[in-house]
This record gives C-alpha cells, structure tokens and sequence, in this order.
C-alpha cells in the first residue's frame, strides 16, 4: 500500500530538484512554472528561495568553468528576481526584499568603472541593494557612506597600479573608523598577494566571485 505521506514528500523532492536544475538550466520559464506550482502546493517561501538559491550557486560553478558568460549570468539573475517576485506577494504582499547592502566604487584617482558596473548589475540581479559611488571617489565619501547607512561589505575597484594607493588608503580608513566592515576588492592591476598586503578582506579575480563572496557574507550562499 502506498503512504500518502511518502507520496507527497516524494513529489515535493521532485519540485525542489525541478526547481534547482530549470534556475541552472537558465530556463525561465519552467522556473516560474515551478513556482507556482510549489505555492499552489504550500511550499515556503523560504523553501523556494533556497532552491533557487542552490540552482543559482550552479550558474556560477559553470560560468567558473566556462560553460556560461557574463551575458548568462545577467540572464541568471533576472530570472531569479523574477521567480521570488512571482512567489513574494503571496507571502508578504510586497516586492522581495534585498538580501543585503553592499557600498561599491572605483577608488581615487582611477575613472575607470567598466568592471565595477558589470558588479554592480550581477549584485542586483542576484537580489543584493548596491549602492553605487561612482569613479574617482575619495576615502572619506567611502568612509562616511559605511556609517551613515550601517554597512557591511564594501567593493573597491581600482585599474591602474597608481591608484592602488588609494585602495589601501581607503580600507586603512574603514578599518580605523567602521571596523565592522568587510572589504572585497578588485581590478585588473590586482591579485590575491596585493589584495593581502594592503589588507582587503576578499580579492575577486571576476565579477561573479565579488556575488559569491557577498553571499557568503550575508549567509545566502549555498
């Protein structure tokens, strides 16, 4: 005799795999099927998130591998947003909320912000709230940023070997005066062993390693 209690778990394993492998698959359309499908059935909102948490995670390990590119992973994040605001306002009557505050900007003497715009786009299209300072901002506007808004993770970028000065400068101030906040830095003039020695707390060699990290910090990675 079948348990139906068996049954249902089984069919609700089955959506959750579903879930994961469509938001890897970039396949937007069955996501949000799939959505409905588990609201229809009474899944958590917090249950849907983590699958799509997990299926995303599995975006990054291919685009790590370079099965996808930028352009998938933008493609990734959109349907992601779409699926928790498919499921959201059943749950709340409102639009997702943010899974984190991040501060971004090009430091100091450096104008150049192609690799921190394409960060700033995959951090909202995985659902964090960036706050962007633009190019050639000075230490303190980072600093007085961190403080007035409580925070936590930061992301510098810097292209030219010149303005790595004020990369360092800029996290000396932050560790003096907002201690609490984590710094993730990148740049094509940088590595792990100059992301070391001027003390940043994170170095990401791509954009999607600065989303993995953020992640991490604010305890949403899989």
């Amino acid at each position: 005799m079948i348990n139906e209690t068996d049954t249902k778990k089984g069919n609700s394993m089955d959506l959750n795999r579903q879930l994961i492998e469509a938001m890897a698959d970039l396949n937007e359309d069955l996501v949000i099927a799939t959505v409905r499908q588990m609201a229809a059935e009474g899944h958590s909102f917090e249950e849907i998130q983590q699958c799509l948490n997990t299926g995303i995670s599995a975006v990054g390990t291919r685009f790590e591998r370079g099965d996808y590119f930028i352009a998938d992973l933008i493609v990734s994040g959109m349907i992601y947003r779409s699926a928790l605001n498919e499921r959201e306002p059943l749950r709340s009557g409102g639009a997702p909320r943010p899974l984190g505050k991040v501060v971004i900007g090009v430091v100091a003497g450096d104008i150049h912000d192609i690799g921190k715009n394409i960060v700033k786009v995959l951090l909202e299209n995985y659902s964090f709230d960036v706050i962007d300072l633009g190019k050639d901002v000075p230490p303190e506007t980072i600093v007085d940023t961190v403080l007035e808004q409580d925070i936590h993770l930061v992301g510098l970028s810097a292209l030219m070997t010149t303005t790595v000065v004020s990369m360092e400068e800029t996290i000396r101030q932050l560790r003096e005066k907002a201690p609490h906040c984590l710094v993730m830095v990148g740049g094509a003039v940088l590595n792990q062993e100059y992301a070391d020695m001027i003390g940043a707390d994170f170095y990401g060699k791509d954009a999607m390693q600065s989303v993995h990290y953020a992640q991490r910090v604010f305890g949403t990675e899989e």
